[in-house]
Parts: C-alpha cells; structure tokens; sequence
C-alpha cells in the first residue's frame, strides 16, 4: 500500500485549499514535536501552553479558528529548527504564513538596520540555502516594529520593509510568496483573509541564485539581547502552499450538502476510477485539487465515472458543480 500523506483540511464556511503547515498540538520542546534542530542549543524553542487570544492559540479576525498551542522564540538563544514540507515545491510559487505576536522589542534590531530573519523557506532539508526570509525590526515609534522580506541571501541583505509600524502585543497575520523562476519575494501584512493576491512588498536584491527546490522550513532565532536580533516574539498557524489563497484562509461559500443525494465512491479510492452520483445525475463539472492547492483534475462530464489514473497516494479536494450547486468532498487515494 502506498503512504498516505495526512494533513489538516481547514474548514471554514465552506472549504480552503492547502494545509496548516503546524498549529504546535503537542507539549514541551518543538524539536521533540516533528521539528529537528538545525542549529544552536537544542530544546531552546518550546511550546507554549498558557492562555492567548483564542484558548492557547493566536488568531486573527477572518481566519478559521486556531488549533494547538503556540511557540516562543527569546532574545539571545540559538536555536533553528526545520521541517519538511509535505511535498516539495519546483515550479511557480511556494507561499507561507503565520500568525505572530512580538511580546517587546527588547533584543530587536533597531529601526533603520536591515534587521534580522526569523522565518523562511529552506531548498534543501539539510541545506542551508533560504529563500523567503521575513525579517523583523523597532519601528520608528515606541514599543513597535516592522516587518520585511529578503528574497534570498548573497550580495548586501537588502530586506524591502513594510512602513507600517506594528504595535507589540498584538497578533499580526502575515503572508509570503517565493517565485522560484524570478527569485523574488513578496510580502502582506494583515491582509483581509479570503481577499485576492494583489500589491504587497517586493524584494530580489539576494544575489544567490534561485531555487530549484523548496523542500522545507526554517525557524530562526538570531542575534542577542545586547546587538539585537529576531527578539521576543510568539508564532502560531504556520501555512504553506502553492497558492495565495491556500494560506489566507480563502473559503469558498459552498456547503457539503448543495447537491441532493450526492455520493462520491470508493473513498478510500483504491484504482483508477471514482464514481459520482446524486439525485438528479446531470452534467457535472468536476474539480480536483491535491494538498497544496493545485487542481489536477479538471472535467466536465455526464457520466457517473471519472477516470483518476493520475492521482498519486493522498489527501484531496473534490469540488463538483451540478445545475448551478456546488458541493466540496474529501477523498483520501491509497
């Protein structure tokens, strides 16, 4: 039997393609919790069990509910930590985002350095070539700061920084893009969940060359309380995914049972075929998209069987639109 790749489906008011990358469920040191040390003193980075805006959890006005706990990154420990990403990314675009709350801007950089990174996406697992780098800051005025992006490292880090200045103590909702065949990056801060891709901060002044690959994710922990670095600082709801709205919480206003008697079998699917009935049997068209939001079926049919042959093993998203209804099921592919 093929591996079946497990992942959180968000389910709003409807659906949201993509997956939460980590809402940090379990308890104690992150490395003991599907992270591995990259660098530094491990066990530095741990879970955060106390309460928060939502139970122990971060959130942010539009988004689904919060999950899990939460982490901590402290001025003046070392710590790094990655993760692979559930499928390796190639071509067009990798996206990431995370709630995040900065306690105080003790062990920050100060407002006008280029400040230093504390998330991004890692090329290889075990290299040490970062694209996507948020970076983080003082603000210009008291008990604030800014965030930036930096595209990839070479060169003299230019990060593009977001004027705003974001009070500390509140949770912020932040949105990257990496485009591998550019290697340029681009950077929201608390967009509207569910909006479409438009402006953002743009950066490319990294001089090393672009990725070929996006395989997983780095948390950092830069710097020291007297030079300043990434600071203290709480993340929570890391996504990722090929999509801007596979990470935003985009829904799609669309409920399970739009579609009078609507059956779609074998789920487990196990061959090549998949069957989809209901009531009224008319033309359907029909949807298919897999963990990071890619469709990779895309039909309109009156038959009740849909050829699947190249689905690899699984979790998606089938979306079938029937007489103007529209109804979304989960269909696991052993």
């Amino acid at each position: 039997m093929k591996k079946i790749y497990c992942f959180t489906l968000l389910m709003a008011a409807g659906f949201s393609f993509g997956q939460t990358f980590d809402s940090f469920t379990g308890t104690g040191d992150l490395s003991a919790n599907g992270w591995t040390t990259a660098s530094g003193t491990s066990g530095q980075i741990k879970i955060l069990t106390t309460a928060s805006d939502a139970g122990n959890s971060l959130s942010f006005t539009g988004l689904p509910a919060s999950a899990g706990n939460r982490i901590a990154l402290v001025a003046g420990e070392s710590e790094d930590v990655k993760k692979a990403l559930p499928q390796a990314i190639s071509t067009g675009a990798a996206y990431f985002s995370a709630l995040i709350k900065v306690d105080n801007t003790t062990g920050l950089e100060v407002n006008g350095s280029n400040g230093d990174y504390f998330l991004s996406l890692s090329q290889l697992f075990n290299g040490t070539a970062y694209y996507a780098r948020l970076n983080i800051k003082q603000g210009a005025t008291p008990n604030t700061f800014n965030l930036g992006i930096l595209n990839a490292g070479g060169g003299t880090a230019d990060p593009a920084f977001v004027a705003t200045d974001l009070p500390v103590n509140t949770t912020v909702f932040a949105v990257v893009k990496y485009e591998l065949a550019t290697n340029t990056a681009t950077l929201w801060v608390n967009p509207t969940p569910g909006g479409s891709e438009a402006g953002g901060t743009t950066n490319a002044t990294g001089t090393e060359p672009a990725a070929t690959t996006i395989e997983a994710f780095l948390i950092r922990q830069g710097g020291n309380v007297a030079n300043g670095g990434t600071g203290n600082l709480q993340i929570d709801e890391l996504r990722t995914g090929t999509t801007y709205a596979s990470v935003t919480g985009g829904t799609a206003s669309v409920k399970e049972s739009a579609i009078a008697g609507l059956k779609v079998f074998p789920n487990p699917l196990k061959g090549n075929v998949l069957n989809i009935t209901s009531d009224a049997n008319a033309t359907k068209t029909v949807a298919i998209f897999d963990v990071l939001g890619k469709q990779v079926v895309n039909t309109t049919t009156s038959a009740t069987a849909i050829n699947v042959s190249n689905l690899t093993s699984g979790v998606y998203i089938v979306k079938i639109t029937e007489e103007g209804k529209t109804a979304t099921k989960k269909l696991v592919v052993q």
